[in-house]
């Protein structure tokens, strides 16, 4: 009998496409473009780790007891 649990079979993986061929390649307005790139800017920090917070009084006490 084996120590290791029982594993699940490999996942299957779809099989890879490009991704230009999925999109139309057009050029935007000049007002589309200035869109995405406020949006880029100032709203795609998807990575960024949220802030640390130390814990509240509450939250403290209950850990502690």
């Amino acid at each position: 009998m084996s120590t290791f649990p029982p594993q699940s079979p490999p996942v299957r993986r779809p099989q890879l496409i490009d991704p230009a061929s999925t999109i139309p390649l057009r050029p935007g307005t000049p007002e589309h473009l200035a869109r995405v790139r406020a949006w880029l800017l100032f709203n795609a920090n998807v990575n960024a780790p949220a802030a640390h917070r130390l814990p509240s009084y509450e939250q403290l006490i209950v850990s502690a007891g």
